[in-house]
């Protein structure tokens, strides 16, 4: 059986090539025809991030971990690139000051976060931590699937009764109860798919047959329209559900790529929005979008959101959370996984 701390290669590759998705789909002008599924990455990382923090997490709560050590650990991973992407939305367009501490705008009438609008979905992620520290790790595999079917129940009656769009879910006002059955939906659904794959004692295996994941997931992406109703529900229901099951049973054969992929996920995400309207207004090219950004991604990765972690864990942390990140390193490779 995988150890608790033994990073999926496969998750990793599929967060990069949903970060580079959702950056797609939000490009002005070219977005929506090259990409018009991109927004369901976020619904991908839901999934991710339940599978994960259950890998990551389950046993070392029910082993005694406190709640508390648990959200500084998931405060300390998210913090950076989140005020990173804050403070760049206020720099170049304006904005609340809230945003760096993810406090949405209470003012505005429209989206959460109007200077970086993708920060709704961390928003809700660190909901999904609160309920999970809060209990939520005890969750049996049947309490889980009752989650997930009335969420999944939820989701297909606003957009199939009501006629709600999934694109539009969770970004707005009028829409956030939409976004909470997305992030119960998916968070709860990750958690329920690393269940069902523990029960089996399994053993993940390096395999050609994994590069087909991320192919699959572009192909969603790509195909899946931005004002469907149907498309994007089985693209949620069943599609990426397969595709995370898939990634927790084969590894791919070169995990470089799929760590580059993984580490410029986070950063991509957090920055590329205001970035995007930056390049667009001073009239720069697809290539600044398309290269510029993931470089710059990675770069932050590197040089600011890894040693700005260690600086908060050294500095910020309690005493005991910093214990229980000596006595378990191997985490560390785990918990970089969630978005």
């Amino acid at each position: 059986m995988d150890e608790p701390g033994k990073p999926f290669c496969t998750l990793d590759a599929l967060r990069g090539i949903a970060a580079l998705g959702v950056m797609v789909f939000h490009a002005p002008v070219i977005g929506h025809g090259l990409m018009p599924g991109g927004y369901l990455a976020v619904d991908l990382f839901f999934l991710l991030s339940g599978c994960v923090i259950a890998h990551a997490y389950g046993v070392r709560m029910a082993g005694g971990m406190a709640p508390r050590a648990f959200l500084w650990r998931r405060a300390i991973r998210l913090w950076p690139m989140c005020a990173l992407g804050a403070i760049l939305g206020m720099a170049l367009h304006g904005g609340h000051a809230g945003a760096l501490l993810l406090l949405p705008d209470w003012r505005s009438t429209g989206n959460l976060f109007p200077a970086n609008p993708p920060l709704w979905s961390l928003l809700l992620e660190v909901l999904a931590y609160g309920a999970f520290a809060c209990g939520g790790w005890r969750l049996g595999t049947r309490m889980l699937g009752g989650i997930v079917l009335c969420c999944a129940a939820g989701l297909a009656w606003l957009a199939l009764g009501e006629g709600a769009l999934l694109v539009n879910a969770g970004a707005f006002w009028p829409t956030l109860g939409h976004g909470l059955l997305r992030v119960g939906f998916g968070f709860a659904g990750g958690m329920l798919l690393w269940r069902l794959w523990h029960r089996r004692a399994p053993q993940s295996r390096i395999s050609p047959l994994a590069w087909l994941l991320p192919l699959a997931l572009l192909a969603i992406m790509a195909l899946v329209p931005a004002a469907g109703r149907v498309w994007p529900l089985l693209a949620l229901f069943a599609g990426f559900p397969l595709i995370v099951w898939g990634a927790l049973h084969w590894d791919m054969p070169h995990p470089g790529i799929a760590r580059v992929l993984g580490d410029l996920s986070y950063p991509l995400y957090c920055i590329h929005v205001p970035l995007l309207a930056w390049l667009a207004a001073s009239g720069k090219g697809a290539v600044a979008m398309f290269i510029g950004l993931p470089l710059a991604a990675l770069a932050l990765h590197r040089w600011l959101d890894e040693p700005v972690r260690a600086w908060l864990t050294r500095v910020l942390a309690p005493a005991y959370c910093r214990a229980r990140l000596r006595e378990d390193p191997a985490a560390s490779a785990a918990s970089r996984l969630a978005p």
